[in-house]
């Protein structure tokens, strides 16, 4: 009896069996997601090997051609990327030392340097796009014309719902804010 006196002070989280937690529904489809992702990653990466790019040279690629009328510049393309200045300025070095890229000055602002993407670069963009359209004809084929539809829906949510939860969790409170709804703050989220 004097145990139903006490204040149950352990929260739903410890409670809970975290094997309960495995058989979620939500778990499991994010589990088959990255299973899917793998697959699909495994089979553009062997399309690109023969290419002679990686995926994130694919993607660099793509982005520097997508903002050509401005000039695209490293730390927009690390932020467009969600890679460190750092990494994109390892990256950009081997590019422009495989001909792929050029950092030209700025016609908008002469201290800054933008990305171009040189002929050579073009040319392999255009091949990986045309490889990357049939490895994912490919590998949709079995989805009629409603099933895609639905599918590019659901991605677009999720990786909305996966952008959201990022900035929250990279969001830093330095100040007090007393209206604020994060518990802890002053602390980066973990």
């Amino acid at each position: 009896m004097e145990q139903d006196n006490k204040p149950n002070s352990e929260s739903p989280l410890e409670t809970t069996d975290w094997r309960l937690l495995q058989n979620n529904e939500c778990v499991e489809q994010i589990d088959l997601l990255i299973r899917t992702v793998h697959l699909v990653r495994a089979a553009l990466n062997n399309t690109f090997a023969q290419l002679d790019i990686n995926e994130v040279r694919y993607s660099a690629l793509k982005v520097i051609v997508a903002v050509n009328e401005t000039g695209c510049s490293q730390s927009e393309l690390a932020r467009k990327l969600g890679q460190s200045e750092s990494n994109i300025c390892t990256l950009i070095e081997r590019m422009e030392g495989d001909q792929l890229v050029i950092r030209e000055q700025s016609q908008k602002d002469r201290r800054k340097r933008v990305l171009q993407v040189t002929d050579q670069g073009l040319r392999l963009l255009e091949q990986v796009k045309t490889c990357h359209g049939t490895v994912s004809h490919r590998l949709l084929t079995s989805l009629n014309s409603d099933q895609r539809r639905q599918l590019t829906g659901i991605l677009q949510a999720l990786l909305k719902s996966a952008y959201t939860q990022r900035s929250q969790r990279e969001t830093v409170k330095t100040f007090q804010d007393v209206s604020s709804p994060y518990p802890l703050q002053g602390f980066p989220a973990a």
